[in-house]
């Protein structure tokens, strides 16, 4: 596991803050310093503000020097320093990290330009390395955060071992870079929405935030609360905290004590303060059948069979036979029946409208394949017992003559899992498929449409229980 130890930012909750404190007090610039590798990192910006990061102002089409940072090696071995521009990133409770190296840059990341992505430092010996921010032309007003990963290489990770689980980590530091360019300012925070999953350690409900607008905004704070009923479930202060230009957050509220049968409905207020407005949020979320499969697999109770109300179809079906001429009628009515239950049909049709959903709505996609191991004459005979464990959402087909298809829209990878053990479970129970059965789960997370992943299932082996991207 890669963690950051040491970062410095414009949020200031993110500071070293008894380093630089103390530096502040000396008179000396603060510098970041790494007892394991011997690295000391000591960023120098160009305007003299006494600041710990690089914060300038820009306009589109200029090149601005943001200064230098100064790498020294106060070890007795080599050093191999590794510098790469990061995006700027708020923190799922408020206040502005920095992503990882590696990830897709977004817009004002790409304006950052570093002297030297390596460099190699003699023991003793240190070295300047200058950044530059060049705003392209037609960029828009507003406030924008980056920042510089420092990371020394070949450092031996760190371990620590707490209650019997070792935890390994490497320290990186992140200098940040706020780039302002002149005009309006809109500040905007907006929800977007509200979630709740059983997660390993609690039952968590998430606050979908985003600040579309163009300023950081700082002292972000607020109040949610939670309720089910009249019984307040919980209520909690939010920030205060940093939220960055151009990122999304998902807030989350655990509740530990929280244990919901399937379909309880919670009632989710909040509302985040920020300089120039406030942002509500007045909304239900439900507890579905996932999160109750989801709870079950972390111990909680036992997830509902569905229940499936009866539409008369059987007392309808008995006064036919009843009749002589109600035995023509049967078998007009019993084979589109037993085809609707198999979902037999156009497999294609219904992926393709599950993924023009997904990809619409930002959604995670998985499939789940149930397959016999028999030659294939059983698994019409899963379909009811596979459709009894399924959610009212979800849809089932025919894949080919050993296999069943399920669509599980707005599902992640986790709570496929869970539902792909519910499903063998309950099929093996039923006992429909004597030779056994497999059940495996594909995420829908690439650019294919339907007939290409219909194709690439129907050309998997069906072994594999690992959730595989098709």
């Amino acid at each position: 596991m890669r963690a950051v130890r040491l970062s410095a930012g414009p949020a200031l909750g993110a500071l070293l803050v008894l380093a630089l404190a103390a530096a502040g007090l000396c008179g000396v610039r603060p510098a970041l310093a790494d007892a394991q590798s011997g690295l000391v990192v000591v960023p120098r910006p160009s305007a003299p503000d006494g600041l710990s990061y690089f914060k300038l102002q820009a306009r589109p089409g200029r090149v601005v020097q943001a200064g230098e940072i100064e790498l020294h090696n106060a070890g007795a071995a080599q050093l191999r320093v590794a510098l790469a521009a990061v995006n700027g990133e708020t923190l799922s409770t408020l206040g502005s990290g920095y992503a990882s190296p590696g990830s897709q840059a977004r817009r004002s990341t790409s304006w950052l330009h570093i002297g030297n992505g390596l460099v190699v430092l003699a023991p003793r010996r240190s070295a300047m390395v200058p950044v530059s921010v060049l705003v392209p032309t037609g960029a828009v007003p507003g406030d924008y955060l980056s920042g510089v990963s420092i990371e020394a290489l070949d450092q031996g990770a760190g371990a620590t071992v707490r209650k019997g689980v070792s935890i390994a980590s490497v320290d990186r530091y992140v200098i940040g870079v706020e780039v302002s360019i002149a005009g309006p300012r809109h500040p905007l925070i907006r929800f977007t929405g509200a979630e709740v999953q059983r997660q390993p350690s609690a039952l968590t409900f998430l606050l979908l935030a985003s600040n579309p607008g163009n300023v950081i905004l700082q002292n972000t704070h607020g109040r949610a609360l939670i309720s089910e009923g009249r019984r307040t479930v919980a209520s909690v202060a939010l920030g205060p905290g940093t939220f960055v230009t151009g990122t999304s957050i998902a807030y989350p509220i655990p509740t530990p004590g929280e244990h919901p049968r399937q379909g309880t409905v919670y009632s989710v207020r909040a509302n985040l303060s920020y300089a120039g407005g406030t942002a509500r949020l007045d909304t239900r979320v439900h507890f579905g059948r996932a999160a109750a499969l989801a709870q079950q697999v972390y111990g909680g109770p036992k997830a509902p069979a569905p229940v499936h109300r009866s539409s008369g179809l059987a007392t309808w079906l008995a006064a036919m036979l009843g009749t002589a001429g109600g035995l023509i009628g049967l078998f007009f009515v019993l084979v589109p029946l037993r085809r609707r239950r198999a979902g037999v049909g156009s497999p294609v049709r219904m992926l393709a409208g599950a993924l023009a959903a997904s990809r619409r709505n930002g959604e995670p996609l998985s499939l789940i394949t149930v397959a016999v191991l028999d030659d294939g004459g059983a698994v019409l005979a899963l379909a009811p017992a596979v459709r009894a464990r399924l959610r009212r959402s979800d849809r089932i087909c025919r894949l080919d003559a050993r296999r069943l298809l399920v669509v599980a829209p707005d599902t992640a990878a986790d709570i496929a899992q869970a539902l792909a053990a519910d499903l063998r479970r309950h099929v093996e129970q039923a006992g429909n498929a004597r030779a056994g059965v497999t059940v495996n789960v594909h995420l829908a997370n690439g650019e294919a449409n339907a007939a290409e992943l219909l194709a690439h299932l129907r050309e998997t082996d069906g072994g594999a229980r690992v959730p595989t991207p098709v």
